[in-house]
C-alpha cells in the first residue's frame, strides 16, 4: 500500500484570497472548511515532501501528518508559494526543547535528517538560509541539485524522476514521477501544458495517479499555468498514450479563487469527466491488485 495525501491545494491567492471580495472568495468564506485551500504541497507518506510553502505547518496539522517523519523535500521550483524557508526555521524547536528539558521530561528523539532536492535557484536560495542560521542552529539540512530527467533513487523503495514544467523563463521548474514500489505517480505543478520532451520521457511509465494544475480553473489558460479545459485534454491524452492506466486516478488542484468554482459544485462537475477534484487534506491510497481497491479519504495517517 502506498499513500499520497494533499496538504494543500491553492494557488498563490490562497482560496479564499483574503484581499479579494469576488464572488467566489465571499461564498468560501462563508462555507465549511473543505471550501478554504492552503498553497499546494503534497505528502507521499509518511517521509517525502514535495514542496515546502509557508503556510505548511498549518496545512501539516490539518491533514494530521507528522513532519519530523518527511526525510526527503522535493521542490518545484523557487516561488515563495512553494518553496518557503520560515517552515524549516521550526526545526530548531527540537534543539531549544533539549537544551531546556523540563524535570520531568522524558528524552526528546533527535531531529532526524533532511535532505532538500530542486533546481540551481532552490538550492542557492536554501544555501543562503542556511548559512544565515548555521552559527545558532544545526538544523542537520542537507541540500541537493536535481537536473530534468535525471533520475534519483530516494531509498530502496523510492526513486524520483524530475521533468521539466512549462512555468517560468528564469528557472527550471521541475515537475515529479514518484516511484514506490510497484506504483508510479505523477506530480505536476505549477505548469501551462506540458513541453513535448516531458511528454516523450512520461512514455515510460504506467501511472497510477496524476495530480495536474488546474489554476485557471474556468478562465483562459496561459502558458505558465493550465485550466480545466486542459486538465480535461491531458487525461485524455495521458489515456489515449497508456501512459495513465486505465485504473488509474485523475485529481486536479492548484486551484484560484477567482476563476474556479467552490468545491461543491467543482467536484461534480469534474467527476463526470473522471476527474477528482483534490481539496485540503485529499488522502489517495494506492493498493496492490486483490488486496482492495484504490481509494479516497480524508482521514489522518491511519486511514
Amino acid at each position: 500500500m502506498v499513500r499520497f495525501v494533499l496538504l494543500g491545494t491553492g494557488s498563490s491567492d490562497l482560496y479564499p484570497s483574503p484581499w479579494c471580495g469576488c464572488e467566489y472568495c465571499a461564498n468560501a468564506r462563508e462555507s465549511e472548511e473543505r471550501e478554504w485551500r492552503h498553497f499546494s504541497c503534497a505528502l507521499l507518506f509518511p517521509d517525502v515532501l514535495i514542496d515546502c510553502p509557508p503556510d505548511l505547518p498549518h496545512s501539516a496539522l490539518r491533514a494530521q501528518v507528522e513532519l519530523y517523519k518527511v526525510r526527503h523535500l522535493l521542490v518545484t521550483h523557487s516561488h515563495h508559494d512553494h518553496f518557503s524557508t520560515d517552515p524549516l526555521l521550526l526545526r530548531r524547536s527540537v534543539q531549544w526543547a533539549q537544551r531546556t528539558p523540563r524535570k520531568d521530561m522524558l528524552p526528546l528523539p533527535e531531529l532526524q535528517p533532511l535532505t532538500v532536492y530542486g533546481n540551481a535557484k532552490v538550492v542557492e536560495k536554501c544555501r543562503a538560509f542556511l548559512k544565515e542560521v548555521g552559527g545558532k542552529y544545526d538544523l542537520k539540512i542537507e541540500v541537493q541539485k536535481l537536473k530534468p530527467f535525471e533520475p534519483l533513487k530516494l531509498d530502496e523503495r523510492t526513486k524520483i524522476h524530475p521533468v521539466l514544467a512549462e512555468h517560468t523563463r528564469d528557472e527550471d521548474a521541475l515537475l515529479f514521477v514518484l516511484e514506490r514500489d510497484e506504483f508510479a505517480i505523477f506530480y505536476a505543478t505549477d505548469t501551462g501544458w506540458l513541453p513535448d520532451e516531458t511528454f516523450d520521457y512520461l512514455r515510460q511509465f504506467a501511472l497510477d495517479l496524476v495530480v495536474a494544475d488546474a489554476t485557471f480553473g474556468l478562465a483562459p489558460a496561459t502558458d505558465e499555468h493550465m485550466n480545466l479545459e486542459q486538465v480535461r485534454k491531458l487525461r485524455e491524452r495521458l489515456l489515449c498514450e497508456g501512459i495513465l492506466k486505465e485504473s488509474g486516478q485523475f485529481v486536479a488542484t492548484h486551484f484560484s479563487p477567482h476563476w474556479t468554482p467552490p468545491h461543491r459544485l467543482l467536484a461534480p462537475s469534474l467527476q463526470q469527466d473522471g476527474i477528482i477534484a483534490g481539496h485540503d487534506g485529499l488522502w489517495i491510497v494506492l493498493e496492490t491488485k486483490g488486496t482492495g481497491d484504490q481509494g479516497l479519504g480524508t482521514g489522518n495517517s491511519d486511514a
